[in-house]
């Protein structure tokens, strides 16, 4: 923990019957790299393990009973390599997997800070040909946003939202919110972060840094509150502000997290029936549509890639998403 990663040869994947080998084009730099490496949130599958979980890239090799996906094709991979029979997996809640033979790429798996990757067939998404490499991040954060947005905190038309951290999936979960009908208040201490939210349609914008947050909301948006805040930072004082700004039967769903803790009043809870929810990941199914939306040109990709590296500059991305930086910084291997 606290080491920088380490870049070296390795031996190519060798894959079963029902795997792929996908030569990895781009992969996402995110933030819940840093649980692990900085922070020990996260302990890893295996020692030494191959990280990152936002892949991209071709099909170089198929295995023998292998028949939905080919050589040559473009795909993502998804990270939750669930079993799909369990109890949660029926239900489309893969991310919630209860099998002993459950993993994640690049968590407990080898994954896509590599040349190259292997996954399940069923696993990845194939990418049309208008989609670009640099949707790998849609493996999470755009999926994990959709998943937030449309399953979680349900938002509806003329609902009024919270993206509490303006980084990668929060920006992504403002789109997602803006494409349900809602009003979208971004709160960050990063300007350029602010201004990304701007220009992905965001109608208010807070620099925590130099404003009081729940006055500021109010202030925007009338004495109700919002009705669901997301909180991707989860720092006691974010998450503070989070709950401060709730409308009555407001929603606060937790997507990020850290070593903080939130204390709660039960008679805050019930008095204004606040619900506090979490929200993980996502389903294969929910990735697949984050890439019609990009397909049809009603999710942007390109304002979220503020940085692109070669895989041996890795720990410069790091240092990047580190610093706050970066939005969402990708290695090219």
């Amino acid at each position: 923990m606290g080491e920088p990663l380490l870049v070296e040869d390795v031996d190519r994947p060798s894959i079963s019957p029902r795997e792929v080998l996908v030569r990895v084009r781009v992969c996402g730099i995110c933030h819940t790299d840093l649980h692990f490496i900085d922070e020990g949130l996260i302990k890893p599958g295996k020692i030494p393990q191959i990280m990152g979980h936002e892949a991209a890239g071709d099909v170089v090799e198929v295995g023998r009973e292998v028949e939905e996906v080919m050589v040559g094709d473009r795909v993502l991979i998804h990270f939750y390599f669930s079993c799909g029979e369990c109890y949660y997996c029926l239900r489309g809640r893969e991310s919630l997997c209860v099998s002993p033979d459950f993993s994640r790429f690049g968590f407990t798996t080898d994954g896509g800070y590599a040349e190259y990757a292997k996954a399940p067939a069923r696993r990845v998404v194939k990418l049309p040909d208008e989609v670009p490499y640099e949707a790998g991040i849609l493996a999470d954060a755009g999926s994990t946003a959709y998943h937030a947005v449309r399953e979680v905190g349900k938002v509806k038309l003329g609902d009024t939202v919270a993206i509490v951290g303006s980084g990668g999936v929060g920006l992504c979960t403002l789109q997602m919110a803006k494409l349900s009908g809602a009003t979208v208040i971004a709160i960050d201490i990063h300007e350029s972060k602010l201004k990304a939210a701007e220009s992905l349609g965001a109608d208010h914008t807070i620099n925590s840094r130099s404003k009081n947050v729940p006055a500021e909301v109010r202030r925007l948006e009338g004495e109700r509150g919002v009705d669901v805040a997301y909180e991707f930072v989860g720092r006691t004082e974010t998450m503070n502000d989070a709950l401060n700004i709730l409308a009555r039967r407001g929603k606060l769903v937790f997507v990020g997290y850290s070593e903080d803790k939130l204390t709660l009043d039960p008679r805050r809870l019930v008095g204004g029936e606040f619900q506090v929810v979490g929200s993980r990941a996502s389903s294969i199914y929910e990735t697949i549509e984050v890439v019609k939306l990009v397909r049809e040109g009603k999710f942007r990709l390109e304002p979220l890639i503020t940085h692109k590296l070669p895989l041996d500059k890795i720990n410069d991305g790091l240092d990047l998403v580190r610093r706050g930086e970066a939005i969402r910084a990708v290695v090219m291997p």
